[in-house]
């Protein structure tokens, strides 16, 4: 049986050290982090400081530091790197770390041999479209109001998984912004995917390599805030984007 994981209704405040269902979402959390070494960033010099002593507090070795800008992120994760070059690790990331709430850095990290998974956590969403959400980088994608709800660990769990996962509040709110802009091989790529398509069969059709398909799902399910492929069809009948299936 699934853990619960949500706050029940009996528990109005989410954020009570002794309270069960916070104890038990801790556990989880804590569980689902395993042995990754993680590296946090915020441009906030309080929530940095905040996380640093909860490590420490809490006797995290995983934590290996808290950047607040950019250049101080890219550091701590090349350092980790020279420390264990077999593990990618995670990468925590407000969208508070820079104006362009990260992208460049999370495509710079992405450019990496092996690169870190990366979880952003959104704070103010008015900046997140479609086209911006797929040109992100990051397999998370977590609106920090949620905390306390389930997503977090909902998130690492697709982590874990390999799946890219979208808090429901955003994909609300996407779903709200309007049309989601594909370009043409993004198109047929999800008409095949809505055929119910392998990734093989959708590379010799259009007559690309199957690792290009596997990547442009990614893009698909990025664009369209979908966790997998068969949602990310979903998600294109429901906004029209399909020919035929609106």
């Amino acid at each position: 049986m699934e853990p619960l994981l949500f706050a029940g209704s009996e528990e109005t405040l989410r954020f009570v050290p002794a309270s069960r269902g916070f104890l038990r979402r801790t556990r989880l959390v804590n569980g689902l982090l395993g042995s990754w070494s993680i590296v946090f960033g915020s441009g906030s010099w309080l929530e940095a400081h905040l996380v640093t002593r909860l490590g420490v507090a809490s006797r995290q070795p995983n934590l290996r530091g808290c950047g607040i800008n950019e250049q101080e992120v890219w550091d701590l994760v090349q350092q980790e790197r020279r420390r264990d070059r077999a593990q990618a690790g995670l990468v925590v990331l407000c969208d508070s770390i820079s104006g362009d709430q990260g992208r460049a850095l999370m495509h710079r990290l992405r450019g990496l041999r092996q690169p870190p998974r990366i979880i952003l956590l959104v704070q103010d969403d008015r900046w997140l479209t479609p086209d911006i959400l797929a040109d992100c980088q990051a397999q998370a994608i977590v609106h920090q109001q949620s905390f306390g709800s389930g997503v977090v660990i909902r998130a690492l769990q697709g982590l874990r998984r390999g799946h890219p996962y979208v808090d429901p509040r955003l994909q609300e709110r996407l779903q709200q912004g309007g049309a989601v802009s594909l370009s043409g091989r993004e198109q047929q790529v999800l008409e095949g995917l809505a055929r119910g398509w392998t990734n093989k069969q959708i590379a010799e059709e259009i007559e690309i390599a199957a690792t290009t398909v596997r990547d442009y799902v990614g893009t698909l399910c990025r664009k369209l805030a979908a966790a997998n492929r068969t949602e990310a069809v979903s998600r294109a009948m429901a906004l029209g984007v399909l020919p035929g299936r609106a």
